[in-house]
């Protein structure tokens, strides 16, 4: 159902998106919504496939060493210099990791130590989506994420540095 719920936001601002460029294209406002409306559900559709995909969550999936525990995971993109690279965001014991798949432009991973995190603050994807949040260390360096379920990602991040001290 999270898939689910990830695609069809996107899916309905890619046929509106669309459904504009077809009024200006077509000048027929019943077509461009027909098409539109197509565009959106084909859109979706796809991303639906896409997201889930066995091939990306075996390129994005980590090994969890004796002694770490898995306390949360999900779908996230990470932001590297523009692009939201896609792939898994692991919450440890001791850790957070994120593994790229395969499919971007930066594949990479990434691991912030739990001891190193300062803050974690929400952000809104383009200003009106509420999607992200930002991990902040205490070097000053700030990682931004996508992720469903933000507040549950927030408040166990919170928790796990919060039995640390």
């Amino acid at each position: 159902m999270e898939n689910v719920k990830a695609v069809i936001l996107p899916g309905i601002v890619f046929g509106v998106l669309m459904g504009i460029f077809y009024v200006f294209q077509s000048g027929v406002i019943t077509t461009a919504i027909i098409s539109g409306v197509i565009s959106g559900l084909l859109f979706g559709i796809g991303m639906y496939f896409f997201t889930v995909s066995k091939t990306l969550k075996r390129q994005a999936q980590i090994k969890i060493a004796e002694g770490e525990d898995l306390i949360f995971s999900g779908a996230a993109n990470h932001f590297v210099n523009r692009e939201g690279v896609g792939g898994q965001l692991y919450l440890l014991s001791n850790k957070i990791q994120f593994q790229s798949h395969n499919f971007n432009i930066q594949p990479h991973g990434l691991v912030i130590e739990i001891k190193q995190i300062k803050k974690v603050a929400f952000y809104n994807i383009l200003g009106i989506i509420p999607t992200g949040i930002s991990i902040y260390t205490k070097d000053g360096k700030q990682e931004k994420f996508v992720v469903n379920n933000r507040k549950i990602w927030k408040e166990n991040i919170e928790k796990i540095i919060s039995e640390g001290n």
